[in-house]
C-alpha cells in the first residue's frame, strides 16, 4: 500500500489517538482538579469516534460490494 492510501485510511484515526494521548497526559497531571473527569469523558468520546469511523467504513465497503455485485448481474 502506498503512503497516500494508508494516510487516507488511518490518518484520521491516528490524529484522534494523538489528541487522546495529549488529553490523557493532561488528565493524569490534573489530579485534584474539577476538570479531570470532563477530560476523561473526552477520551471516551474519542474511542467512540474511532469505533464510529470503523463502523462507517465497514458499512460503506458492504454497500459498495453489494452495488458491484448488482451491476454485474
Amino acid at each position: 500500500m502506498g503512503f497516500r492510501r494508508l494516510f487516507m485510511m488511518y490518518g484520521l484515526v491516528g490524529s484522534i489517538l494523538g489528541v487522546m494521548g495529549v488529553v490523557g497526559m493532561l488528565t493524569y497531571r490534573l489530579q485534584e482538579s474539577p476538570w479531570r473527569w470532563p477530560l476523561f469523558a473526552i477520551i471516551l468520546a474519542g474511542f467512540g469516534t474511532i469505533a464510529g469511523i470503523f463502523w462507517i467504513r465497514r458499512y460503506v465497503d458492504k454497500q459498495t460490494k453489494e452495488s458491484e455485485q448488482g451491476s454485474q448481474k
